[in-house]
């Protein structure tokens, strides 16, 4: 399900908000290679000429994407995407129901060992089970929740996929060593539906572990500091952490990082947009947004598949129509 890749692209999301109504919010993006489109992130001044836009990308809050595909949390509940065929799948209702704000350790990812892709679901609320949903089956299935699952205090939502395993920023509570709250990395193996944990050095702390990403082939966490206005990245390689970026970041609360090329980083910053940090210069630059009724709010490194060719459903004439419709009336031209 995971064969006829293209070359990886870099997909930006784009949010139009309706002034007159707030809650009336839609999503574009648009297609950058990784090498050909580079001057755009380095020149914001270029503006989009030229430039691939796709149309429509669902509105729901992104839980992770795999191979092309999104995990969407959305008002109807959790959806599978693949804009490059513009095929969606409903994925069944969890089989605990939960109140919305417990939802959390939601995570999609491949499984290499059954060719399958999975969706899981934890909670770090005492007597909640996790589940897993398989994508070949369309079933979910009772598994093992996390040890220790009353210790923790909070899960991030969202998750985030590398080398088969699913990973989420977690925080623990110490009570008994009296130490309050500690981050760590809550970890969920695709293949043997395991849970386990990562423990972020002891320095980091007193940081913000505000996200993570992949750097030089591993695994790599983000963590800012407001007080010296720094952001680090450690990598995680032979079972220990090791710094190989500190970015001299002024203001900017970073949430994500995409290595670029050996100088440069496409960083996604909180309220503050997209930015390109030159490594050898210090200096950042905000990405330009497409125009003035739209805004950047993520990066998603992706390749074009097939997945979903074979199931799910393509989306309606009917929706594109009503979709195009809405960004006549908020001046958005394609």
């Amino acid at each position: 399900m995971h064969t006829l890749r293209s070359q990886k692209k870099i997909h930006f999301i784009h949010l139009i908000s309706d002034d007159k109504n707030e809650k009336q919010q839609e999503f574009f993006y648009t297609s950058h290679g990784e090498e050909e489109e580079l001057a755009l992130y380095l020149c914001p001044k270029r503006g989009y000429i030229d430039i691939t836009t796709e149309v429509p990308f669902p509105s729901g809050a992104p839980i992770g994407s795999c191979n092309g595909t999104f995990c969407l949390w959305t008002k109807k509940g959790l959806i599978l995407w693949n804009p490059s065929i513009r095929r969606k799948l409903i994925v069944p209702e969890f089989p605990q129901r939960s109140e919305p704000f417990t939802l959390r350790g939601i995570g999609f990812g491949f499984d290499p060992i059954s060719d399958d892709y999975k969706v899981v679901q934890t909670s770090n609320v005492k007597g909640n089970n996790s589940f897993v949903y398989a994508v070949k089956s369309g079933t979910w299935c009772e598994i093992a929740s996390p040890k220790h699952q009353n210790q923790i205090q909070s899960i991030r939502y969202d998750s985030f996929f590398f080398n088969g395993v699913l990973h989420w920023v977690t925080y623990i509570n110490q009570r008994e060593k009296k130490t309050g709250c500690i981050s760590c990395i809550l970890t969920f193996n695709l293949s043997t539906h395991v849970f386990d944990m990562i423990p972020v050095p002891m320095s980091v702390r007193i940081w913000v572990t505000s996200g993570l990403t992949t750097m030089q082939g591993s695994l790599a966490l983000i963590s800012c500091n407001d007080e010296i206005s720094e952001s680090w990245i450690r990598v995680w390689r032979d079972a220990s952490w090791s710094v190989v970026f500190k970015l001299k970041t002024d203001q900017l609360f970073i949430l994500g990082v995409l290595e670029l090329h050996p100088q440069a980083l496409l960083l996604n910053t909180f309220s503050h947009g997209l930015h390109v940090y030159n490594l050898k210069t210090g200096v950042s630059s905000r990405v330009g947004d497409f125009n003035a009724a739209s805004s950047l709010r993520n990066f998603y490194q992706c390749v074009e598949t097939l997945h979903l060719l074979d199931m799910g459903e393509t989306i309606a004439e009917t929706e594109l129509h009503n979709y195009y419709e809405r960004k006549k009336n908020n001046n958005i031209t394609f």
